[in-house]
């Protein structure tokens, strides 16, 4: 079940449908990520995705090795592409009791 949770934020990141990922987030989600901060709340987290995707109309990830984590958790491998240059690295996704996202943690 998280996993297809998980898989869905996925294809929607790389669509950048923002008015999908919106529901996903819990309203007091955090998003930590070595590349864009921390952020704290799903308007605020929102906001980050609409410049980030605005500011990188070509980003695109491939995923890899979905499995559970800690309680509540999935944690993937994926390949980033941004600007023509493709980097690495790890995310979790944690669960909230309703089954939207509480936290992610990004780490490239």
């Amino acid at each position: 079940m998280l996993t297809g949770l998980a898989k869905a934020y996925v294809d929607a990141s790389n669509a950048h449908d923002l008015s999908r990922i919106r529901p996903m987030f819990a309203a007091n989600a955090v998003y930590r990520s070595s590349g864009v901060g921390e952020h704290t709340g799903v308007d605020a987290i929102i906001g980050m995705m609409q410049d980030f995707f605005a500011a990188n109309s070509d980003v695109y990830w491939d995923t890899t090795d979905f499995h559970a984590v800690e309680e509540s958790g999935i944690e993937f491998s994926f390949v980033i592409t941004l600007g023509g240059i493709s980097s690495t690295g790890v995310e979790r996704l944690f669960f909230n009791e309703d089954n939207a996202i509480r936290l992610i943690e990004v780490a490239r």
